[in-house]
């Protein structure tokens, strides 16, 4: 019975983004230089937020900080142009391409959300609403 009631919250974020983004009514995303197709992956993070009762917080890093920075919290999500095969994908999780079909070639980059590996949660929400747009 106690385990029943402890799968209410699931899936959850393992550090705790989506009960930050609640509490601070931020959802902190960076775009990475040279992505000037964002515009679908921040609308659909936009729909996120606002389910959420938040807003997009931009916050500019560039480069290789941008990957740190979510690996480290300091953002919630990361956009931009992501191969399948990227060698960032053991260590962030990675959407399916945003406003297009999965490319043939698995090392062509195209527009993708970047998530931290374990925010379930966060992962899960976005991750319905790139397949929803794809509809």
């Amino acid at each position: 019975m106690l385990a029943l009631g402890a799968c209410d919250a699931l899936p959850r974020d393992a550090s705790g983004t989506t009960s930050r983004v609640e509490r601070t009514h931020e959802l902190r995303v960076t775009v990475l230089p040279g992505t000037p197709d964002a515009r679908p992956a921040l609308a659909l993070l936009g729909a996120y937020a606002r389910d959420h009762g938040a807003r997009l917080q931009l916050v500019p890093i560039h480069g290789e900080h941008a990957h740190k920075a979510l690996e480290d919290g300091e953002i919630d999500v990361l956009v931009g142009h992501f191969a399948k095969a990227s060698p960032w994908q053991a260590d962030i999780a990675l959407s399916k391409p945003v406003a297009r079909g999965e490319p043939d070639d698995r090392h062509h980059p195209v527009l993708r959300i970047a998530r931290r590996n374990g925010d379930n949660a966060l992962i899960l929400a976005t991750d319905r609403l790139v397949d929803e747009a794809a509809r």
